[in-house]
Formats: structure tokens, C-alpha cells, sequence
């Protein structure tokens, strides 16, 4: 299904301050690191949609889609909005883990259930996508949707696997994590390089290639993603997905799927949600019009239909 979207492009800020939207902070801990999340002061019921970023992301990135649902009068349930390990304000602790991508996922189960959340809606942005799949195929019994914007899947998973055999599959997203690769072994050389960009200018040029009309996304989002290239993260981030048997684990996954990606994406392939409907015959797949890699921030009305959560 294609979504031609009629709205302006990127008409919300991003917003840093969670008070301001009437959200508290919590805080909790685990040899990965810690994990933050903004939420309602107060609990309505058991169940919550827990929104989760990609990588170079934090919690900011889905304020534009929670703004314009506000505008809208929609309501998107008790939300519950991370910050995962190593972006924004949660921490990534040094040295390995067995298994990162449950030790991702187990944080985030034990933030919801701080909460006292014990059904989730789960809706991921890129990486956070490839999150919100493994969640639902460990825990079909508290994972009761999936929506997923501009999902890391199946052409991700190669690339990392294979990056010379499988470039020219997404040339992009290769060249960005080698760069990252790179600068991670530097430490915090490697960071101070990436701020020294961003502070001449050069960061937005380098980075259009995530967004449609690269030249009219908001102030916020350059700042932010000046702020979330962390090598470091990063490249932690891209390993995640290292001999990960997506065919196995997806194809069990029995709640709803609904999957978007901008027509110029240049980190998810059409094949990606081709590949993603053979998996899950019952899955919706979406490709919204004249839209990079963050919809949330480029179209978050298109998004929020995508998704199921409005008609129009």
C-alpha cells in the first residue's frame, strides 16, 4: 500500500523537555547499561505503547508524531517513550555481551513492568523495529501489536553479515557504519570528531541522505543528530544484528504487524517489506510518498495512519 501524503513536511520540533508534554522520567539498571523512559505520571490501565528509537536516535525523535497526534485528538494510550542503552540520557556500560539484543530487550521488559505495564503495543523506529520483532517473538504473551517505521530487517542483516558481497544492497547505511566502526576505536576522539563536524556545518550535508528534503528538516533534528552519532553506539548497535535468523524468529510472531517505509529510504529496501509479508502473509505494509528514513520526524501524520491510528 502506498500513502500519498498531503500534510507539510516536517512541521513539528523536536522536544527535550518531557515535562512539557506532561510526561515523568524513570530511570533502571543493568550490566548493559541503564535504560530511560518518559511516561505518565500517573498509570490508566495495563497496558501502554512503548515507543522505541533507532540508532543515532533518542526519545526527541518521536515528538513530532506525538505532537501531531495530539493536534489530532488521537489517542495513543499510555505512552511510554525510551531512551535505550547508549542514547540520549541512558548510559551503555563498557565490554561484551553474550546476547545484546536480549539484553536490549530485557531492559526494556523490565522498564515496563517498573511502570506496571504487562501488555504492550511496541512501535520502533529503525533499529527500534528490529527491537519490537525479537520482543514479539519471545514474548507473544505481552506484545499484543507491532508498528514499526522505517524497520531494520532483512537487508541490514546482510550488510552487516556481508559487507563487501552485499554494498551495493544499501551502499549508504555500509559507509556510514564503517565510518562509525572507525571512530569508535578512537574513544573519545572519535566523539570529539563527530561534535567538530556538527559545530562547522558539515553534519547536516553529511547526513541528508536519512531525509527527503534534508535542507527544510527542523533545527532540533540537526542538533539532535549531531548529538546521537555516537561511534561507539553505533557500532553497537549495528552488531545487534550479527547472525540474527530473522526468518526463524519473525515468522512465529502471531500479533499485528504494520510496517512503513518512506519511498526514499535509504537504510530500508522495498524488498525489506516484500521479504517482511512473506514472513507475516497478514502483516500491513506501507510506503509512504516523498519521505526519507524518519518519518516520525518528516511525515508523522502519514506515520500515525500507516500505523493504524488514524483514517486520514
Amino acid at each position: 500500500m502506498t500513502i500519498k501524503t498531503l500534510e507539510s513536511y516536517a512541521p513539528f520540533e523536536l522536544i527535550s523537555d518531557a515535562a512539557s508534554l506532561g510526561l515523568a522520567t524513570t530511570t533502571v539498571s543493568s550490566p548493559l547499561g541503564t535504560c530511560v523512559a518518559r511516561h505518565p505520571p500517573r498509570r490508566r490501565s495495563t497496558r501502554a505503547t512503548l515507543f522505541l528509537h533507532g540508532a543515532a536516535g533518542s526519545w526527541t525523535t518521536w515528538t513530532p508524531l506525538v505532537q501531531a497526534a495530539v493536534a489530532d485528538r488521537i489517542d495513543l494510550g499510555d505512552i511510554v517513550i525510551f531512551d535505550l542503552p547508549g542514547w540520549g540520557d541512558a548510559h551503555l556500560a563498557d565490554g561484551p555481551l553474550d546476547d545484546p539484543v536480549l539484553a536490549i530487550c530485557s531492559l526494556v521488559k523490565d522498564m515496563a513492568e517498573e511502570l506496571g505495564y504487562t501488555e504492550w503495543d511496541l512501535v520502533g523506529h529503525s533499529l527500534g523495529g528490529f527491537i519490537a520483532l525479537h520482543m514479539a517473538s519471545i514474548w507473544p504473551q505481552a506484545v499484543l501489536s507491532v508498528g514499526m517505521v522505517s524497520g531494520t530487517t532483512f537487508s541490514i542483516i546482510h550488510s552487516v553479515e556481508h559487507p563487501v558481497r552485499r554494498f551495493r544492497e544499501l551502499p549508504g547505511f555500509t559507509m556510514l557504519w564503517r565510518v562509525m566502526q572507525f571512530l569508535a576505536t578512537l574513544g573519545p576522539v572519535g566523539s570529539a570528531l563527530v561534535r567538530g563536524v556538527g559545530a562547522i556545518g558539515l553534519l547536516r550535508p553529511a547526513t541528508f541522505p536519512l531525509f527527503r528534503h534534508w535542507r527544510e528538516v527542523p533545527r532540533t533534528q540537526g542538533h539532535a543528530l549531531a548529538v546521537e552519532i555516537r561511534p561507539r553506539s553505533f557500532a553497537t548497535a549495528a552488531r545487534v544484528t550479527r547472525g540474527y535468523d530473522a526468518d526463524a524468529r519473525w515468522a512465529a510472531i502471531e500479533c499485528p504487524v504494520r510496517a512503513t517505509k518512506g519511498d526514499r529510504d535509504v537504510f530500508v529496501t522495498q524488498e525489506d517489506l516484500d521479504h517482511l509479508g512473506r514472513l507475516l502473509p497478514s502483516s500491513v505494509r506501507t510506503v509512504i510518498t516523498d519521505c526519507g528514513h524518519f518519518g516520525v520526524v518528516e511525515r508523522p501524520r502519514s506515520v500515525l495512519r500507516a500505523l493504524g491510528y488514524s483514517e486520514a
